[in-house]
């Protein structure tokens, strides 16, 4: 990494290298010669107008451990070594190492996961375990030595990963929706539709985006939702409902199918009608022709008849 020399900084820098000092009571070990908290609270504020346009970003994913590394050479006859913490809408928080007594001081330091890596007069990096989305802002570190001060500042950014859903209405739009996710996630669609999106920015600085499509008029059955981020790209489908489809598509799907079925129905019609015409002409033919057979029955019930009773006059 790269080290600037003090004397290429603004006169802020002098101003946080005081405060350092003050912390370790340079001067006198008395607390009569300590500064008030409330002028150190104003020398703070001083380090506002730093110039961060040096800052090297860096961007770490919520919930992992990130750290940050103040130097990679080593300097001689270190004096002291300090962080100075600016998160995002909170009081600064300022850690220092003094090498001449190994000691370390804090002011306004409350976050127990922004910690030294290791013991400061081994290691002079800064930890932050897990990351959360408060953490945005920028880390200083400042090193103190006989030949010059040093600084390197680095900007934080944090990403969130955002919940992804893709869902359908009743009337056939399609919404794929990339829910509180930081910075804002990037949403396409294969095939393309009729497409609009909303963004909505929460108060912690997440977005979501929704994009809402229809494609009535078009000729598609399924369609992709590709949502990209830099915590990581994903991608959803679904089946699009029939009342999606194109409406000219239909009109001629129910014409087609509706000559078929006329015909069906009439050929139908007809051959019930002959049935029933054949059944009533059956009916009436049969009522039209005599009995023949019922008629030489009756003849020879009679004729076995007379024999009888002809014998029986004759005993």
């Amino acid at each position: 990494m790269e080290m600037r020399p003090l004397g290429k900084m603004t006169s802020a820098l002098g101003l946080w290298i005081i405060i350092v000092l003050l912390l370790f009571g340079h001067a006198t070990e008395s607390s009569a010669h300590e500064p008030s908290s409330s002028a150190l609270a104003q020398e703070q504020m001083h380090l506002h107008s730093v110039n961060f346009n040096i800052a090297t970003t860096v961007s770490a994913q919520v919930d992992t451990k990130t750290i940050f590394s103040c130097y990679t050479y080593s300097v001689k006859n270190l004096i002291m070594a300090a962080w100075e913490i600016l998160p995002r809408d909170k009081i600064p928080c300022i850690m220092a190492y003094r090498s001449d007594k190994n000691e370390t001081k804090e002011i306004n330091c409350t976050n127990e996961r922004i910690t030294w890596e290791s013991r400061p007069d081994w290691n002079f990096t800064l930890q932050i375990d897990p990351v959360t989305i408060d953490d945005d802002g920028f880390y200083t570190c400042v090193l103190s030595a006989p030949d010059g001060n040093f600084q390197y500042v680095y900007q934080l950014s944090v990403l969130v990963p955002p919940e992804i859903t893709l869902s359908m209405d009743g009337n056939g739009t399609t919404i794929c929706e990339a829910s509180a996710g930081k910075p804002a996630a990037q949403i396409s669609w294969v095939s393309e539709g009729y497409c609009f999106s909303v963004n909505e920015t929460h108060g912690n600085r997440t977005v979501t985006v929704k994009s809402i499509c229809h494609w009535n008029g078009l000729n598609e059955t399924k369609v992709t939702c590709f949502i990209s981020h830099l915590t990581g790209n994903k991608t959803l489908s679904i089946e699009l409902l029939p009342s999606c489809l194109n409406h000219s598509t239909l009109s001629s799907f129910y014409t087609s199918l509706c000559v078929p079925l006329s015909l069906i129905t009439i050929v139908g019609v007809i051959l019930i009608w002959k049935a029933i015409c054949h059944r009533i002409y059956k009916f009436q033919r049969t009522r039209s022709i005599p009995n023949i057979n019922t008629k030489e029955e009756e003849f020879y019930v009679n004729y076995m008849k007379s024999i009888y009773y002809g014998n029986e006059s004759m005993n």
